[in-house]
């Protein structure tokens, strides 16, 4: 029996090492919500660098249900979507296929965590 692929959590800053079509689960802060597009840009700045990756992450598929409050700038969101590489576009797209809040997140707790998953394999 199969069933989904699983999910892989990653960083923000990790996504741009991923090949296109991976299935990703990462967190963000919401640092625009660009109405046209239905794309959020997200930022989290860790490791801590002097250019933040930014994912631009396109919730069309889910929109119907993100609650408002979930695309306020500032919320911190977790994402599980697909890697995606335009061509005629620079930097991290993600294709959403779930978002949620995060809530109230203990971000240092995150980062630990998942850098701790990654150096066990």
């Amino acid at each position: 029996m199969s069933g989904p692929v699983p999910s892989s959590l990653v960083l923000l800053s990790d996504l741009r090492k991923c090949a296109p079509g991976t299935k990703v689960r990462f967190l963000g802060c919401i640092d625009e919500y660009v109405v046209t597009t239905g794309t959020l840009r997200l930022k989290h700045n860790y490791p801590p660098a002097s250019q933040p990756t930014v994912a631009n992450v396109d919730i069309e598929h889910v929109l119907e249900r993100i609650k408002p409050h979930e695309m306020d700038v500032g919320t911190w969101i977790n994402i599980i979507g697909y890697v995606e590489r335009p061509k005629e576009k620079k930097g991290v797209f993600v294709q959403a296929i779930a978002v949620w809040d995060a809530g109230n997140v203990d971000l240092e707790l995150y980062q630990k965590a998942v850098d701790k998953r990654h150096e066990v394999g």
